[in-house]
């Protein structure tokens, strides 16, 4: 009896094959990475509201007040003297509400690491973390909110802090201006090429109200982070992706 053997593959045939497998891999792993990045957003969500259900306890024990900055060493001089940065962040003031710092780190960017300097020197607090607080509601009673469902309390950030945002020296431009170097227009410190919208073009955001929500850059306005700009002023409604 003979049997009959079927011939291997040709050569054609494994190229034809492997090119397959490289075509669905090409357009598979986008998919992948963008549902991984979902996830990791999702709980970037989680860690905000965690931190605004934490900044709006604080508010209620301390008779409607919202937190003050823990001070954070912004430099140090050739001595190693600590200069006074006034860099503040309520993040540090939070954790008797929130127990952990591991929520201040988003799971897609760490936005700063200060934890690898000098013990000695090192006063930052918190070392670690990836949200900005908005400056201007730092230390303020909440009746100064007029509307809390506009007004971003934290979002995603390389800073802990944002230093200033109206009526203050525009060092490149002269006068008295919006500042927007920390939020950047989404960038770091006006670096566009190391932008903060690392969740798939958007950033995660905490509102005073309590209410978190991922937009697109495009989608928060100048008036979602100024306390004080009315509904007159030309840029009230404008992006912050707008430079002006």
């Amino acid at each position: 009896m003979k049997t009959r053997f079927r011939p291997a593959f040709t050569l054609i045939e494994l190229l034809v094959v492997i090119a397959i497998i490289g075509v669905l891999a090409a357009l598979l792993f986008p998919v992948f990475a963008k549902v991984r990045e979902g996830a990791r957003k999702a709980t970037c969500l989680s860690n905000l509201r965690q931190i605004s259900s934490a900044w709006q306890m604080y508010n209620q024990d301390y008779d409607e007040m919202t937190p003050g900055g823990a001070y954070a060493r912004f430099a140090a001089n050739s001595a190693g003297d600590t200069i006074d940065g006034k860099r503040y962040t309520p993040l540090w003031t939070l954790i008797p509400y929130t127990k952990s710092e591991a929520i201040f780190v988003c799971p897609t960017q760490l936005g700063w690491d200060f934890s690898t300097t000098n013990p000695a020197l090192d006063t930052h607090r918190p070392r670690q973390g990836s949200y900005a607080s908005n400056y201007e509601l730092v230390g303020i009673s909440l009746a100064r909110i007029d509307e809390p469902t506009r007004m971003i309390t934290f979002c995603d950030s390389y800073n802990p802090w944002q230093d200033c945002i109206h009526n203050c020296s525009n060092v490149t431009g002269g006068g008295s201006s919006f500042v927007w170097d920390r939020i950047g227009r989404g960038c770091y410190q006006g670096n566009c090429a190391k932008p903060t919208d690392w969740h798939n073009g958007g950033i995660c955001n905490a509102f005073s109200d309590g209410h978190v929500k991922w937009k697109l850059l495009s989608g928060i306005f100048y008036k979602n982070w100024a306390l004080d700009v009315s509904e007159t002023d030309p840029h009230y409604n404008q992006p912050i992706t707008h430079d002006w």
